[in-house]
């Protein structure tokens, strides 16, 4: 059985969806809840930089960044620019 905020919150997006009048944010629903992802898929290239990206990772060789660290990045980028 569903929890009651899993079933409001469903009712409220299909509240929401009934009463949208741009065809934009219906045809984005639609991609998003459609069954077929062939559009979201990786090419081989894509999948490659994903792997090494991942072993640099995992290896320690590329420790990566907080969310904080990221946020931090891109403010001080925008204020650079």
């Amino acid at each position: 059985m569903q929890s009651a905020n899993l079933q409001k919150d469903k009712l409220e997006l299909i509240e929401k969806i009934i009463h949208t009048e741009d065809q934009s944010t219906l045809d984005f629903l639609k991609d998003v809840l459609s069954d077929d992802n062939s559009e979201y898929k990786l090419t081989e290239e894509q999948k490659l930089i994903v792997e090494e990206a991942t072993a640099k990772y995992y290896s320690g060789e590329d420790p990566g960044l907080t969310w904080e660290q990221v946020k931090n990045n891109i403010r001080k980028r925008n204020f650079q620019d």
